[in-house]
């Protein structure tokens, strides 16, 4: 997947795919995309917009979310633990 960077990156059937895309997702086409999903999201506090857009983008395409305290990004663990896997 590329990172939209510079939009000269794009060939031109790149930039009319990603506007098919928009046009599918505002006619409702992904509607139920998420649809029995949830999505865990973790965003500092200087975030509040990025955060709003992607709570109501998953909303939209009928997800849930669950977002984590910020204070929690600096928590540290043991990735054993995260990953219930003995090291």
């Amino acid at each position: 997947m590329k990172s939209l960077v510079r939009l000269r990156d794009y060939s031109k059937d790149d930039i009319l795919r990603i506007f098919n895309i928009a046009d599918e997702l505002h006619s409702g086409e992904y509607a139920h995309f998420l649809s029995g999903k949830t999505v865990v999201m973790f965003f500092p506090d200087s975030s509040i917009r990025t955060r709003v857009a992607f709570e109501k983008g998953v909303y939209l395409l009928g997800g849930q979310t669950i977002l984590f305290p910020p204070e929690s990004l600096e928590k540290r663990e043991e990735i054993k633990d995260v990953c219930d896997y003995p090291l």
